[in-house]
C-alpha cells in the first residue's frame, strides 16, 4: 500500500513541476550528475516552417485479393 501513496505523491510532484516549468531543469542536472549523453535540440529549432511534414510518395501495389477472385470467377 505504501507504493500507491509513493507512486501518487511523486507523479504529483511531477505535474506540478511541470506546471511551474521546473520539471526540464531538473531532469537536464539529473542528467548531467549520472553521465547520460543526452543531445537536446537548439531552441531555434521550433521556429523551422516544414513545407511538406507527411511527404509520401504513391506507389501502386497489385491488387492480389481482386486478380485471383476474377481468375476463379471466370473459371
Amino acid at each position: 500500500m505504501s507504493w500507491w501513496y509513493f507512486m501518487c505523491g511523486l507523479s504529483t510532484i511531477i505535474l506540478i513541476s511541470d506546471w511551474n516549468g521546473t520539471l526540464e531543469p531538473t531532469v537536464k542536472k539529473w542528467e548531467e550528475k549520472l553521465g547520460i549523453p543526452v543531445y537536446y535540440a537548439p531552441n531555434d529549432s521550433m521556429d523551422v516552417q516544414i513545407s511538406n511534414p507527411y511527404s509520401m510518395e504513391f506507389e501502386p501495389q497489385q491488387d492480389t485479393f481482386n486478380s485471383q477472385r476474377q481468375n476463379n470467377e471466370n473459371r
